[in-house]
């Protein structure tokens, strides 16, 4: 016996295949939807689904409604800000990449440091603070690691017309001193300058060095920093380094032409 397909069989057919179609491509405010989602509006956007996360690597309080874990691309809004770690989150999109929370906007802070007035430092001194960047402070804004861009600056003075010399090197170290969430830490830069004597003198012939640290910080917490520099026995030079105002004397020349600076970058969690 052949079937009978009457119309009621056909307009059912009809739409049973219509909807197969319509679940492939659902649009909103639009007819002809460009994707298998596609959504238009004139001054609405939409709205994610809105979690409180606590940390980057804790999955709760989203959930599986099939069960197990949150599938990787799992699109959230964080309401939260925590402050517990390297693994804090912040107020913004997130994206669950299979094992931890992804912001979708990447966090910013750069702040810098710098010398304002140059110093003539002297041998018999010891460590001499630097001006505006003595006992300062900085406060990270989010949790995780920091680059430390250290840069320094360093010329030497006037060597002795009394001494059998045409070409001197002064020397001393920049120390830096900062406190880090695990305590103070102190870094030594050597630095050197020459001076040359004869028919014309050269001196302040700097060099400049950079120097990066990198460190975990965290969020809110005020971290206080120091940089100095100790100038080494001079005795080639003008009352062995000890002297100097202006562009005279044997003292050397700390940050004149460029400022010495600690500048501080947040990189991520």
């Amino acid at each position: 016996m052949k079937p009978i397909f009457t119309l009621k069989h056909c307009v059912f057919f009809l739409f049973f295949f219509k909807s197969i179609q319509l679940l492939a491509q659902v649009g909103i405010n639009t007819t002809s939807p460009n994707g298998i989602l596609d959504v238009n509006g004139n001054n609405t956007g939409v709205v994610l689904p809105r979690l409180a996360l606590t940390a980057i690597n804790v999955m709760a309080p989203a959930i599986n409604p099939q069960t197990g874990n949150i599938p990787p691309g799992t699109v959230i809004y964080n309401t939260n800000n925590s402050s517990n770690g390297i693994n804090d989150v912040y107020k913004g999109i997130y994206v669950w990449d299979g094992s931890q929370w992804v912001n979708q906007f990447p966090l910013k802070q750069a702040e810098i440091f710098k010398q304002i007035n140059h110093l003539r430092s002297r041998s018999n001194a010891g460590f001499e603070s630097i001006h505006n960047l003595d006992n300062e402070s900085f406060t990270a804004k989010y949790s995780g690691t920091y680059k430390i861009e250290l840069s320094v600056n360093f010329g030497g003075g006037h060597i002795r017309t009394d001494y059998d010399v045409n070409v001197a090197t002064q020397s001393g170290d920049f120390r830096f001193i900062y406190d880090t969430e695990s305590g103070t830490k102190t870094k030594l830069v050597p630095a050197k300058a020459i001076s040359t004597d004869g028919a014309t003198q050269y001196y302040l012939i700097w060099e400049q060095h950079k120097v990066v640290y990198y460190e975990t910080l965290r969020a809110g917490q005020s971290y206080n920093f120091s940089l100095e520099f100790n100038q080494d026995p001079s005795p080639e030079f003008e009352n062995d380094g000890n002297s100097g105002s202006g562009f005279n004397g044997g003292a050397g020349f700390v940050g004149f032409d460029i400022p010495c600076s600690v500048e501080f970058t947040y990189l991520g969690n």
